[in-house]
């Protein structure tokens, strides 16, 4: 099931590659998903790992936009330039109109790390980020996951919804 068959009412949580790929322009599923969280048609939940996750990966982006950073690991190069983190500013724009948008956040719960989070990776075999995203989703009993991640569809408990529509940008 694509983005676009996720139902009226739903409460929707996301992962951050939908956020990303909106952002980039490289769903248009991801972009009219956004919009009916925005119209309220779709509850929209951001579990506090994709917060970060996002955070994160719009903040290493934009370095790399400005050509601060290059070649091999920018995080960790970014690491090393506290004085050019301390002026980027698009990404703090970018998290501040999710909140606009209307994106909920939702706070990581202990028995979510500590008991649901680890036994999904023990059945599941996801990593940390992914497993508490399925941990969270499974206890706000969410209607619908929306990610690109494959590896959640094996999490029966959890109807996912992935965008069909991807086209990434070419490297040149």
């Amino acid at each position: 099931m694509n983005l676009d068959d996720i139902p009226s009412g739903s409460l929707c949580v996301l992962d951050t590659n939908v956020l990303i790929y909106a952002e980039q322009g490289a769903s248009l599923q991801a972009q009219r998903l956004l919009r009916r969280i925005e119209g309220r048609d779709v509850t929209g939940v951001l579990p506090q790992p994709v917060w970060q996750e996002t955070m994160h990966r719009l903040m290493v982006t934009e370095a790399i936009m400005l050509g601060h950073v290059r070649g091999t690991n920018p995080a960790r190069q970014l690491a090393a330039k506290p004085e050019v983190v301390k002026g980027l500013t698009m990404y703090r724009d970018k998290i501040k109109a999710l909140v606009t948008l209307g994106l909920a956040f939702e706070p990581c719960h202990e028995s979510d790390l500590l008991d649901k989070a680890l036994e999904i990776q023990e059945r599941f075999g996801l990593l940390t980020n992914d497993s508490l995203i399925a941990a969270m989703a499974l206890r706000l009993e969410a209607d619908a996951l929306a990610s690109a991640d494959g590896r959640f569809g094996a999490i029966k408990e959890i109807t996912v919804y992935a965008p069909s529509d991807v086209k990434l940008p070419s490297r040149s």
